[in-house]
């Protein structure tokens, strides 16, 4: 549980009253900005990688200033809960810096690794895809849960079974939701890992939900975490105080989640890495959790560029020098390519690499939603751990630079596998191989890729 979180729900009675448009187009914009320019913050457009160990200090001492300078805005209350120096120093100084994920022979720990630490980054891939047809889904999980280089898979949602739509806060996203759990058990028996880390209840979108997806049984403290993220630029409400309380009563991990939007509030990569560390330590003080997941985006609906990928690791590093959690970030390039996609390969890659040499432990959603776009994500990963923070910064501009090819017409799932063995034909294992020939060329060699 939360260091903090009896406090936090007290201090949402008692906290300085402010309506939610003050708080959000006055105090936080203007708090942004006073501590971006105290901290002398500035990202160089031409860097997709932050590697200054000095700079990650200076954003994470900007993020827990924005902590503490502006707090929590509590949306059902309108009143903002704020925290002590002493306190969130106390909330680090109790943090666990490991987490133990799956069970039985799938079971992992994910432990500190700095910036050119020879021990790889876990990844966990998108397991189905966006339908709401059920067999299609679960071929899509198998497909990812067979590779070698699966450390565990994060369900992706599910947009309705049959003609149940999921709507939030009704029963039907409920059933949604233990559709997913129930398809995603399935498969990974069937791919022969029944203990695989099955990632966070994808298609619940309301507490009520996510509790049900755990009572069931289907999802559970040993094969699933629960979500307690901040909702975004520094609010939360009950919900995820209840989310918080429910993990600590039933034992499940916290799932410390940030993904702040560039360019509404934020104007850039440096105020949307201080709000990840601002949000982590409100998330530590009020969760208690270890595993967290820090990703930017763009309002614009990207996920790649130089200006998310600073950000992504200079938060990142910045945790690294400063927390020590574990820490994932995305690993693919957000919008759905295609299979055979040049640009979802090279931006898979760029992902892999940059949260290498950041001193990540993992990637979620990494690759894609078949198994040879997950065992790309997989192997890049373990390919890039020996890098130095250097040599991964500058093959992270090579990829950025290499010509692509255009993408190609959408190819359904069906006409890439084997549905029989769910073994991939030879247009998808060439599109692979194609890769592996690049990136030897690259200079980043890797046992098991062959020509």
């Amino acid at each position: 549980m939360g260091k903090l979180l009896w406090e936090t729900i007290q201090r949402t009675t008692t906290g300085p009253v402010m309506s939610e448009e003050k708080f959000e187009t006055e105090l936080f914009p203007s708090a942004l900005a006073d501590i971006q320019a105290r901290h002398r913050l500035e990202w160089d457009p031409d860097e997709p990688v932050m590697i200054d160990p000095d700079m990650a200090d200076a954003v994470f001492a900007a993020g827990k200033e924005l902590l503490l300078e502006v707090g929590l805005y509590c949306k059902n209350t309108r009143r903002i809960v704020k925290y002590t120096e002493d306190e969130i120093e106390g909330v680090i100084a109790e943090a666990r810096q490991e987490v133990t994920l799956g069970f039985d022979r799938q079971e992992i720990t994910l432990k500190q690794r700095g910036p050119g630490d020879p021990q790889r980054l876990y990844t966990f891939f998108p397991a189905g895809a966006l339908t709401n047809n059920v067999e299609s889904y679960k071929n899509h999980a198998i497909s990812v849960m067979m590779e070698p280089t699966c450390d565990g898979v994060i369900p992706i949602p599910l947009y309705a079974v049959g003609d149940k739509k999921n709507i939030a806060d009704s029963p039907a996203q409920t059933l949604v939701c233990l559709t997913e759990a129930r398809i995603v058990n399935e498969a990974a028996a069937w791919a022969g890992k029944p203990g695989l880390f099955l990632g966070i209840p994808m298609s619940a979108t309301t507490p009520l939900t996510l509790m049900s997806a755990f009572t069931s049984g289907l999802y559970h403290k040993r094969n699933c975490v629960l979500p307690v993220q901040i909702i975004q630029d520094m609010r939360i409400d009950y919900d995820r105080l209840n989310l918080a309380f429910f993990a600590e009563q039933q034992g499940i991990e916290p799932w410390m989640s940030c993904s702040p939007a560039m360019y509404a509030y934020l104007t850039g990569p440096e105020q949307a890495a201080m709000e990840i560390i601002a949000h982590t330590l409100g998330m530590l003080a009020y969760a208690g959790g270890a595993l967290t997941q820090a990703m930017s985006v763009s309002v614009h609906g990207t996920y790649i560029g130089n200006d998310i990928s600073w950000c992504n690791t200079a938060a990142g590093l910045a945790a690294d020098r400063n927390l020590g959690l574990p820490w994932v970030t995305f690993g693919s390039m957000g919008n759905p390519a295609g299979a055979l996609s040049d640009e979802s390969f090279y931006a898979t890659a760029a992902a892999c690499i940059s949260a290498s040499v950041s001193g990540m432990e993992g990637l979620w959603l990494a690759g894609g939603s078949t198994g040879l776009e997950a065992r790309w994500a997989g192997e890049m990963a373990r390919a890039a751990a020996h890098l130095t923070p250097k040599e991964g910064s500058e093959l992270v501009k090579k990829i950025a630079a290499a010509p692509r090819e255009p993408d190609p017409a959408p190819v359904s799932f069906h006409k890439l596998y084997d549905l029989a063995t769910m073994s991939p034909n030879q247009a998808a294992i060439d599109h692979y191989k194609k890769f592996t020939r690049i990136f030897k060329d690259l200079g980043l060699d890797y046992a098991t890729w062959t020509d």
